[in-house]
Parts: C-alpha cells; sequence; structure tokens
C-alpha cells in the first residue's frame, strides 16, 4: 500500500510543480489593420501594472506575473495611432489577447526613437564655444517629451533645461555618451534611421532595465538584427535646410528558423550648398548587424558595426547690425570666394566607426544578464583660419562695421553686399603670404579625437510576483587626443610653432617664452604637421549600481544606488614655452569617488489615474572638458577640484482614459558646486591700467543653480479621426549665487586673476524657459493631415562672467548718466523676444499588392516664413565703459519656411 503511495505521488508531483509554475501572463500580437503584417517596436503598457514592453520583430509582446482583473492595454509608438483596449485578467492562466490590429501612421521620417538628430557640436573655439546641442525628443507614451521637445526643437529648447550631457545614450546595452564632454554624438548615427527606430526608454530619472539613469532620462536603442522585421524600405528625402537630399535602403531577414539574423543599412545625405549661404554636407553612412539565437531561448549573441563619415560647412552666428545690413538673418561669416568659387573656412570632418557585441543569458524564466562590449573611434576635426603678422580677416569684426569706422563708405559696402568686404577674401589672404615662406594666413584644423572601450552588464531577475531587483556595472576606458593640425598654408611653405600672441612685443617674454614646444624650439611646421598644442586625457570609470522595485495593488515605489569611480589625467606632448614646468609629460592624476541615490513612489488611485513622485541626489565628477584651466597649454587645474552634487524632485499627475490621456508635473533640479569654463580674448578693463590684448579662460568654481518648473501634456481623441495635442511648459533655470572665477591667460602675458563673479538671478541662456504647443490630427482612408501652433518666449542669450565681476566698473561714477548706461548696458542679460510658429503636414500610406507600401509625406515647418525670430545667441567677454555697445552680442536665428518630403517603399 506505501508503495502504492509513493508512485501516486510521484506521478502527480510533476503535474503538480507545474501547475505552481503557470504564472498569470499576457500575451498577445500587434499587426497592421490594412496590411496584416506585424509591426514591430510598438510600445505596449499595462497601465494599472505601470508595465512596459516593445513588440518584437514578429509582433508579439508578454507580460509575466501580473494581477488578476480588469485593467488597460495602450500601443503607442511613432508608426501607428495610439490604442487603448479593456481586458479581463484571470489569475493563474496565459491571457491570449491574441492578433491587436493597430493603424499605421506615415511619420515624418526624421523623428525616430533616438530624436532630432541635431549636429551642430560644440566647438573648442572662442566664436562657437556657446553653441549647445539641441535637447533631443524620446519617444514613450509621455506627450509631453513626444511633442513639445520635437515641434520646438527649431527654437533650441532643451528639456527643463538640462543640459544634453544629462541624456543618456546605450546602444545594445553599452553607453555612449563620451567621458570628455558627457555628450553623445548624434553625427555616428546620421543616416542611418531605420536602424535606430527600436529601443527602451526612461523618462527623466523613473527606472530602467539597462541603467541607472540620469535627471534628463536615458535611452537604449537597440540595433540588434533579430529586432527587424523582415522585408526592404527604400527611402528618398528631400529638404531645403543644411542638406537637401537624402537616400537610405534597408534590408532586414527578420530572425530565421535556423536562429540567425542580419540587418544593413546604407545611408547619405548631401548637399552642394545648403539653405545657409557658404554651408555644404557629404555624408555617407553604414551600419551592419548579426544575430544568433539559440534554441531554447537560453543565449543570444549579437555583432553590429556602423559609421557615418561627415564633412559639413559651418554657420557662426554674427552681430545685429551685420544681419540687418545685408537684410539676411542667416548671414554666414565663414565663407568667401576663391577663384570665383565659394569655400568655408569653418568646415568639420568627423568619423565614429563602431563596434558592439552583445551577449543576453536568460539564466532561467526570471533572470536575465545582458553583457555588452563596445569599441568606438571617434574622429573629430573642425578647421578655423588663424593669422599671425596680418589683420583679423573675419569679414564681420567688429573694427570693420560701420558702428566702429563711422564711415559712409563702409556701410555701402556692407548693404550691396560686396562679398570681397562682406565675406572672407581668399584671394587677398593668397596674395598677403604671396612670397613669403612664413605663413601670415592659414587654415588649421582642431582635432579632438576618442579611443573608448566601454563594457556593460546588466541582470535583470524577478524576485517574486512583486519585486524586481536590476543591478548593473560598467567599465570605459577613453583616450582623448586634443591636437592642431596644418590644413592649408594658402601659398605658403610653413608656419613658425610660436604662440601668436607673443608677438605683441618682446616685453612679453624671451624667444623660449614663445615656443610651443621647448623640446622642439624653432620649429617649422608644414602642412599637415602637428603644431600649437597637443596633449591627450586619459581617463577611466567604473560603476556599480542596484534597483529594487515593489509593486502592490494601491502602490508601487523602487529605490536604488550607484557607486562610481572616476580617474583622470592630462599626458602633454609639447612643453609650452609659458609653461614649461607643467606641460609636458603625465600630470596629476584625479580621482574621484561619487555616489548617487534615488527613490519614487506611484499611487494608484485606479486603473487610469496616478500620482507618481520621484526624488534623487548624488555628486558627479567634473568633466575632464572642464576640470583644466588651460588644457591646451598646461596641467593647472583650480584649487580644491571636486564633485558637484545634484538634487532633484518631481511629482505628477498621470491620467489615461478612453478619450484623453496625458500628465501634469512639477519639478525642481538643484545643481550644487558646479564649474564652468569659458573662453575670451581679453582686453582687460580701466581698473588695471596695463594692456592684456590675449585669449584667456575663464574657470567658475562653486556655481549653484535651480531648474524649476511646471509641464503638462495631454492627447484629446474626438473620434476615429480627429485628435488634439496639447503640451507646454512654465520654468525658471537660473544661477542661484555668486560663485569664485578664476581668469588664466594661455600665453602666461599676467598673474591669474581671482575674483567673485556676480552670477545670482542670471537666467541660463539658449532655451526657452515658457513654450507650448498645440496640434490638430485628422485621419481618413490613410491620409493623414496635421497642423502645430508653437509659441515661445522668456529665452535669455548666454550671460558672460567676465561681464559681471566688480572691477571691471570700478570707475563708475553713478550720478553720471552715461556711465550708469554703460553699466547697465553691460550687465544687463538680454531677453529675446517671445513669438509663434506654424507647422503643417500632410502624407498618405498607399497599400500594393503582396503587402508591400509607399508611405509618402510632406511636411512644411514655418509656414509665415519667419525669419527674424532669434533662437538664442551669447554675450562677449570683452567690455569697453567708454564704448559700451561696441562689443554687442551675436545671435543666432532660426530658418525661414522651410519643408521635409519623404517618400518611402517597403517590399
Amino acid at each position: 500500500m506505501k508503495q502504492k503511495l509513493m508512485l501516486f505521488i510521484a506521478l502527480l508531483l510533476p503535474c503538480f510543480l507545474f501547475a505552481q509554475q503557470i504564472q498569470t501572463s499576457i500575451k498577445g500580437r500587434v499587426i497592421g489593420s490594412v496590411s496584416k503584417e506585424p509591426v514591430a517596436g510598438v510600445i505596449v503598457e499595462l497601465n494599472g501594472e505601470n508595465k512596459q514592453t516593445r513588440t518584437d520583430s514578429k509582433g508579439f509582446f508578454n507580460f509575466e506575473n501580473v494581477s488578476q482583473g480588469k485593467d488597460v492595454l495602450m500601443f503607442n509608438s511613432v508608426n501607428i495611432t495610439p490604442q487603448r483596449i479593456l481586458i479581463e485578467i484571470e489569475k493563474g492562466v496565459i491571457n491570449d489577447v491574441g492578433n491587436i490590429e493597430v493603424i499605421e501612421l506615415q511619420t515624418n521620417e526624421d523623428l525616430s526613437l533616438v530624436g532630432v538628430i541635431d549636429e551642430v557640436m560644440v566647438d573648442d573655439d572662442v566664436d562657437n564655444s556657446s553653441q549647445d546641442v539641441s535637447s533631443t525628443v524620446i519617444l514613450s507614451n509621455d506627450v509631453y517629451l513626444n511633442r513639445a521637445a520635437y515641434q520646438l526643437s527649431p527654437v533650441r529648447f532643451r528639456v527643463r533645461g538640462y543640459d544634453s550631457y544629462y541624456q543618456q545614450k546605450y546602444i545594445n546595452g553599452v553607453s555612449f555618451n563620451d567621458q570628455l564632454r558627457g555628450v553623445f554624438n548624434y553625427a555616428s548615427i546620421g543616416a542611418l534611421n531605420d536602424m535606430t527606430r527600436n529601443g527602451d526608454v526612461v523618462n527623466y530619472n523613473r527606472p530602467s532595465t539597462f541603467t541607472y539613469g540620469s535627471i534628463g532620462g536615458a535611452e537604449n536603442i537597440n540595433m540588434r538584427a533579430g529586432s527587424y522585421a523582415p522585408g526592404t524600405k527604400a527611402t528618398l528625402t528631400y529638404t531645403n535646410r543644411i542638406y537637401y537630399l537624402r537616400g537610405m535602403v534597408t534590408y532586414a531577414t527578420g530572425l530565421r528558423p535556423d536562429g540567425w539574423a542580419f540587418t544593413a543599412s546604407l545611408g547619405g545625405r548631401y548637399s552642394h550648398e545648403g539653405n545657409v549661404d557658404g554651408t555644404f554636407y557629404r555624408n555617407f553612412s553604414y551600419a551592419l548587424s548579426a544575430e544568433k539565437q539559440w534554441k531554447g531561448g537560453k543565449h543570444s549573441l549579437s555583432l553590429v558595426t556602423f559609421g557615418s563619415p561627415v564633412a559639413r560647412g559651418q554657420q557662426s552666428a554674427s552681430y545685429k547690425e551685420v544681419y540687418e545690413l545685408t537684410g539676411n538673418y542667416l548671414y554666414n561669416p565663414n565663407w568667401g570666394y576663391q577663384n570665383g568659387k565659394k569655400r568655408n573656412a569653418k568646415v568639420v570632418k568627423a568619423f565614429d566607426p563602431t563596434v558592439i557585441a552583445s551577449h543576453i543569458w536568460n539564466i532561467s524564466d526570471d533572470v536575465t544578464l545582458t553583457t555588452g562590449l563596445g569599441f568606438h573611434y571617434g574622429r573629430y576635426g573642425n578647421t578655423a583660419l588663424n593669422w599671425y603678422n596680418g589683420g583679423d580677416p573675419r569679414p564681420d569684426y567688429y573694427r570693420q562695421l560701420p558702428s566702429f569706422t563711422e564711415q559712409i563708405k563702409t556701410e555701402l559696402l556692407w548693404r550691396r553686399n560686396d562679398t570681397s568686404y562682406t565675406q572672407i577674401n581668399w584671394d587677398e589672404l593668397y596674395r598677403q603670404n604671396y612670397g613669403k615662406d612664413n605663413a601670415n594666413y592659414m587654415v588649421e584644423e582642431r582635432r579632438s579625437d576618442l579611443y573608448e572601450t566601454t563594457l556593460n552588464s546588466t541582470l535583470n531577475a524577478r524576485l517574486s510576483s512583486r519585486m524586481n531587483l536590476i543591478a548593473g556595472i560598467g567599465l570605459r576606458s577613453t583616450t582623448s587626443s586634443q591636437f592642431k593640425t596644418v590644413d592649408d598654408l594658402l601659398g605658403s611653405k610653413y608656419i613658425e610653432d610660436i604662440d601668436k600672441y607673443a608677438l605683441k612685443g618682446e616685453s612679453v617674454g624671451s624667444f623660449e617664452e614663445k615656443q610651443s614646444d621647448l623640446n622642439r624650439p624653432g620649429r617649422k611646421v608644414y602642412e599637415g604637421g602637428v603644431f600649437g598644442y597637443n596633449f591627450n586625457l586619459n581617463i577611466y570609470s567604473a560603476n556599480a549600481w542596484l534597483l529594487n522595485q515593489y509593486r502592490s495593488h494601491k502602490f508601487d515605489f523602487y529605490y536604488g544606488f550607484k557607486l562610481t569611480y572616476t580617474d583622470f589625467q592630462r599626458d602633454g606632448k609639447m612643453r609650452n614655452g609659458h609653461y614649461p614646468t607643467n606641460s609636458y609629460g603625465k600630470g596629476a592624476s584625479h580621482t574621484f569617488t561619487d555616489m548617487a541615490l534615488k527613490g519614487g513612489l506611484t499611487y494608484k488611485i485606479n486603473g487610469r489615474h496616478f500620482i507618481t513622485a520621484n526624488v534623487s541626489y548624488g555628486t558627479e565628477a567634473p568633466l575632464p572638458n572642464d576640470a583644466y584651466i588651460s588644457p591646451r597649454v598646461s596641467d593647472r587645474t583650480i584649487d580644491g577640484l571636486e564633485s558637484g552634487r545634484v538634487l532633484s524632485v518631481d511629482v505628477n499627475y498621470i491620467f489615461s482614459m478612453p478619450s484623453l490621456t496625458g500628465r501634469i508635473g512639477l519639478y525642481q533640479t538643484n545643481f550644487y558646486d558646479q564649474m564652468e569654463r569659458y573662453s575670451y580674448y581679453y582686453d582687460g578693463n580701466e581698473a588695471n591700467t596695463t594692456s592684456m590684448h590675449t585669449f584667456v579662460n575663464h574657470v567658475l568654481k562653486g556655481v549653484n543653480r535651480v531648474h524649476r518648473g511646471i509641464e503638462m501634456g495631454a492627447t484629446y481623441k474626438l473620434d476615429n479621426h480627429w485628435s488634439f495635442d496639447l503640451a507646454g511648459t512654465v520654468s525658471q533655470s537660473y544661477y542661484n549665487n555668486n560663485p569664485m572665477g578664476l581668469i588664466s591667460p594661455e600665453n602666461g602675458m599676467f598673474s591669474d586673476v581671482e575674483e567673485k563673479v556676480y552670477m545670482k538671478n542670471v537666467y541660463v541662456g539658449g532655451t526657452p524657459q515658457v513654450a507650448g504647443t498645440f496640434g490638430v490630427r485628422y485621419f481618413i482612408n490613410y491620409w493623414f493631415l496635421g497642423a502645430n501652433i508653437n509659441g515661445f518666449g522668456r529665452s535669455y542669450i548666454e550671460a558672460a562672467p567676465m561681464r559681471r565681476m566688480a572691477s571691471n566698473y570700478a570707475t563708475i561714477d553713478p550720478t553720471d548718466p552715461k556711465q550708469l548706461y554703460a553699466y547697465e548696458t553691460l550687465t544687463t542679460q538680454e531677453r529675446l523676444a517671445a513669438n509663434y510658429t506654424v507647422d503643417l503636414s500632410v502624407g498618405k500610406i498607399y497599400y500594393l499588392r503582396n503587402r508591400n507600401s509607399i508611405n509618402f509625406n510632406l511636411a512644411v515647418y514655418n509656414v509665415f516664413n519667419k525669419k527674424h525670430i532669434a533662437t538664442g545667441g551669447y554675450e562677449q567677454g570683452r567690455t569697453d565703459i567708454s564704448y559700451p555697445d561696441r562689443y554687442t552680442s551675436k545671435y543666432y536665428y532660426m530658418q525661414g519656411i522651410n519643408c521635409f518630403l519623404n517618400v518611402s517603399y517597403r517590399f
């Protein structure tokens, strides 16, 4: 009897164990309502559980360990009309919702998961030191992030006013924000839109499955071959922007029965001359991805390589006087005629070949380990004019403007647009060099190359039906090579490698002090040779982080922490004559250990209304690019170099009803003990009688800023045809203290000057602080029509700290109206005029035989052709109390009416 009982138990045990293993889950598939083809990359969210996933290359999605009862599945993507369905979840079974049919949209092909690609990088020179990279779009269910950031990108809108390095970018789980400036280089994936549409998104500092996160949000671009739907897509685009023609072809096999998947993409962008005079664009891009998934789903190995070499002519900011004289708000001072052909002095040449190996190990149904190893080389060069024994060749140099010369002839030359005067006169520069072995004028290329190796590994573990644990590590090694080369000697044979500012007079210093490299004094440099400065920054970092998430019926919460180790060191390749003891060889090693904490709570009022709160606090090492006083010529840093601190809090009300969805949020972020470095040509001040005409770096330490505001985004769906979007923010981003500043000349002309800078209540410049957009969408029979009105205001030009030192105004007599005017002119931050634009779009999808399709879209931006809208600018560091209007600010203006016409064919 006992043996029979044991046999009976043994027979029942597998069934019992199997029953215990069955968990409550949801699965389904998303397909096009007309094409009946799977739709990959759709964001699927289980509203009540606050869970999110994406459909795979075959359109399937799955949620594990969900609660029983009624809930809402939400489907969203740039490629479909958002959709919601109510479901009833049964406990202990796999709830199969079957095929979910969605309306596939025609979309603007510029809008992809990685956002609006703006390749205007921060150039390492005086004119462009204040340029910023536009904020990117994070495509998710958040209407505010989706609509406001994209529609307002032409006015340089930055979400919450954050700098771009607070937006983290990963590719296949590997971090790709560089360690020098902390930013992601969008040029590296230019014209690879089809390859960058899939991925995971985390808004702001919320928890994610691939990173600890950042206050600006994070994206993980999924370029694994198995994530792309099978087929071929060819795209042709016309636009009248910096480039006017773009082509892309992408082919994907999908996941084959043998477990292999392959995807390849080729693209390019071109313009002989863009919408701005003197600019051009030449770009070719490629991407190859292969993936092997083994049977049983335990392992997946992916290898992807991509690159996007580009050469482009740049535009620079200029004075309002110049724009008005020429009648052209897109005036570009960087070009001129050479032998009858336009030539741009500022040309960027960049290439970022990248290889990523990624492995996914599904250790069990509850535990997944994802590991990625990335190798990245970044070649970035930016050319510029340089001159020695000659006048400033820039056409908009202030001494050549009518306001300075006060000559009618000068004004006539500008108003007639005499290009021999209003643009760079290349023929004259060649004439000045004629017969001279040592060049008076030349073109240099400023190089900033990167060699990076990155390892990231992330563990996702489901500890119970209500608790998840995510942990990760990251290791990075970076070498940043900074140097200058001779690009073009303009007819001469060589240049002498000496400091041109040291040529002002023999009193400046001896022969040795003028040398760029005392190890090779008196050196002659020929085309292609390195001169001026040459150094490496070696940067190493390691981090470990952990996040714990807990879900219940009414409350969800999470908490996490991160530990980061950073070490960087300058390695000089030249012994500068002004700084002979601290410019050559390896300098001091700067080491930082930083910690970050964060947590959040979600209260579920019901399945359609939520309240969330998030808080984070952490320290962060200074960026190596900002840590050194004059990195080109010395190893010196400010005394007491330390980590900055960031405290961020936000509270949100999220609603999701059948016709109305959106979010209203309040936030405040405090930055403490930050560093900022500015570069100027310095004239000194009236309190100092010594002539100080030289190039200086101005380093601010202990900078505090406050970013706070309210943001709102909502979508109202009237019926199956009409929908309305509203998104906007009212914010304040400003400096909250008066930090100390250190002025240091690169040529050692005078001793460093340390002085308080009165920055308190100065606004953070370069982005509107009040902005919004209202959109109307109409859909019928796969015709798509849209219109947006975009408003923006309270945008300030970027303030120059040099103008906010008391010593500049020591001689001011406050009872003298002229002197008081000078003081107010030089210290008052300019607020740009508020304005609005209107955008229109129309599109259509044609479905052909064999489920092929043709997709076209025409979008017209700034339809009222407003050309006078200033989108940003910056104050000059120079001051002159006697002539306060002499060194006016420089501005950027929005392009007038512009279009984007896109046609794609899927087969």
